[in-house]
């Protein structure tokens, strides 16, 4: 955009670099990464313990400007709101969902443009990918996300996670480097323990998230309690297959003492049977985990066979699960009503 360094594109290391760049002394970065995002300015005239002359400088060679949110959409149930922002020199907007429960504010967050793994009880299936989200995408979702939260006077976002539209990481870069801001105490200040990654299995990049020893949680979508099923649903499945995905899982609890989630969509007489469960206790019984149940939620891919239990199905398939020592939880399909829950959010052009 007119040749403007796009600050919110660099990490904090990198801003420093900048800053000496333009003949400021290294400290200055840090000044204006708190402006960004704890203040969350968009203008650096308003950055007050700058001298003028720096200001100035600034607004002729860099750039701060904040994701448009073209629509926001509130539920009905009070319980979740979904935005649509409209993406910097692009003509697509990207959806994120903020879920509200009690005191947590979590901030369901976009890492790519469309997906390419193509699951068939998601939008995004539809779509393809187009491409991955920068830096400032992502984390201008966040921005945009607690200027909502501030202007309603409530509080700002307690909890991340990243399962909004895409496999972020297959989007690792930026996602590392967004995490490096999310997590910073000059910035958002949101530790380990409040941000989890969900994966469809892609197993190079579980173990790359591996090395760089971190503690965040780790979800992988498993779906489907065998191999033949879960490759119709999750066409990665024929690449990474269940097992592969079972021994990661194992792998990750070992290192980070963080127990894995394993997402699960239940579909009416499909994997919802005791077949399934069954299948399920093999599988993940003897080691710390959890499973989460997703009851699929209507999506315009999925024909009208594909049904969702009804909610008294769903806790006796959860009770299933406890009689055969798996920990699982009935994930609530906050936003439903504005197509804002699991597998729903898409994109759109303005």
């Amino acid at each position: 955009m007119d040749g403007l360094k796009r600050l919110k594109n660099l990490t904090l290391p990198e801003l420093e670099s900048f800053a000496v760049s333009i003949g400021e002394q290294k400290f200055r970065a840090k000044q204006i990464f708190k402006w960004i995002y704890q203040k969350r300015l968009s203008d650096f005239s308003e950055m007050s313990n700058m001298p003028k002359n720096l200001r100035a400088a600034l607004s002729e060679n860099a750039s701060i400007s904040k994701l448009e949110p073209r629509r926001i959409i509130e539920s009905s149930h009070n319980d979740a709101v979904k935005f649509g922002f409209l993406l910097d020199d692009s003509k697509h907007i990207v959806e994120s969902v903020l879920l509200i429960d009690g005191d947590r504010r979590t901030a369901c967050v976009s890492s790519q443009l469309g997906c390419g793994l193509g699951c068939t009880f998601c939008e995004k299936a539809i779509i393809g990918f187009i491409r991955h989200l920068t830096l400032e995408e992502i984390i201008g979702q966040l921005i945009g996300i607690n200027d909502y939260l501030f202007a309603k006077g409530d509080r700002l976002v307690t909890n991340i996670v990243f399962m909004g539209m895409g496999e972020a990481l297959s989007n690792f870069d930026n996602f590392i480097n967004a995490l490096s801001i999310i997590m910073h105490e000059d910035a958002f200040n949101i530790g380990a323990r409040r941000i989890t990654v969900s994966t469809a299995g892609v197993i190079p990049s579980i173990e790359r998230l591996m090395r760089e020893d971190l503690t965040i949680g780790l979800a992988i979508s498993l779906n489907a309690w065998n191999n033949e099923l879960r490759s119709e649903m999750m066409p990665v499945n024929k690449k990474y297959p269940i097992e592969r995905l079972v021994d990661i899982a194992k792998r990750y609890h070992n290192q980070t003492g963080r127990r894995v989630t394993f997402e699960y969509v239940l579909i009416k007489g499909v994997t919802d049977t005791d077949e399934a469960a069954n299948a399920l206790q093999k599988l993940l019984g003897g080691f710390p985990c959890k499973v989460n149940l997703i009851p699929v939620n209507p999506v315009s891919n999925v024909n009208n066979s594909v049904q969702s239990p009804s909610d008294r199905q769903t806790e006796e398939f959860s009770y299933k699960l406890h009689d055969r020592n798996l920990a699982a939880t009935v994930r609530k399909s906050r936003g439903q009503d504005i197509m804002g829950a699991c597998g729903q959010l898409t994109m759109y052009y303005i």
